[in-house]
């Protein structure tokens, strides 16, 4: 059965002689891992198809599928532009790296994610809309606290450990994997400081600049703890 699936790529590299590995993230397959041929080379062709294998470039991709195959990598057929493009620049492009790498390395593979792909493009959306640093962090902490929705390890941000409610006035200790604990009555002190107010926001994804310093810091911790003791090689870029 030949399938067909909107795609983007999330990374590529050289394989063998003239081919590309490729990472695609797609609605109904979610990360697949293909070959495409014909990628290297002095051809025309080639020259073609390497420029379509840009990030933030929306594809429309065919394989075939096979029954009882030994492996999840696909033998991609054939790739075309679609209309949807987002010509991301300077910071924002860095931004959309990062985005990509989190997906690249989070993400099962063949996993359906139609959510997460309709939030990928609309943060994609944002980013290209963004005048200003505050403005692009800001559509990256929402994207991260939808990825990590969508992964299944969501944060609750109105309710602390003892099922009591969020007070904006008060100060929080927040442990992922637990949440948050009041920092007067925490006698470790050892989860990530935050504010009430600035997890509220978070809940209501209210943008408040104040407030993305300390979510920065609470995002960098929990992604930790799925991403491994390998680090994110877009933080570098932004140093």
């Amino acid at each position: 059965m030949n399938i067909e699936q909107s795609a983007f790529v999330l990374h590529s590299r050289p394989y063998r002689e003239t081919s590309a590995l490729v990472t695609f993230f797609t609605p109904e397959y979610g990360k697949v891992n293909g070959v495409v041929r014909g990628v290297r080379g002095g051809r025309k062709t080639a020259s073609q198809k390497t420029a379509m294998l840009q990030p933030f470039q929306q594809l429309t991709l065919q394989w075939r599928e096979k029954s009882n195959s030994q492996t999840d990598l696909l033998s991609i057929q054939q790739i075309e532009l679609a209309n949807l493009r987002f010509p991301l620049q300077a910071e924002a492009n860095i931004c959309g790296l990062y985005v990509n790498e989190l997906l690249y390395r989070l993400l099962f593979p063949q996993v359906a994610t139609e959510a997460l792909f309709d939030i990928y493009q609309q943060t994609l959306y944002q980013l290209l809309a963004a005048q200003q640093r505050s403005e692009q962090a800001w559509s990256l902490r929402q994207f991260e606290f939808q990825l990590l929705s969508e992964l299944g390890h969501g944060l609750l941000c109105d309710q602390d450990v003892h099922q009591q409610t969020i007070s904006a006035e008060a100060t929080y200790q927040y442990y992922p994997q637990y949440g948050a604990v009041l920092s007067a009555c925490d006698s470790q002190q050892q989860g990530v400081l935050i504010q009430g107010e600035c997890l509220l926001a978070l809940d209501e994804m209210r943008y408040c600049e104040h407030c993305l310093p300390q979510l920065k810091r609470l995002f960098r911790a929990i992604l930790a703890l799925y991403l491994g003791d390998k680090p994110i090689m877009t933080r570098e870029l932004f140093n």
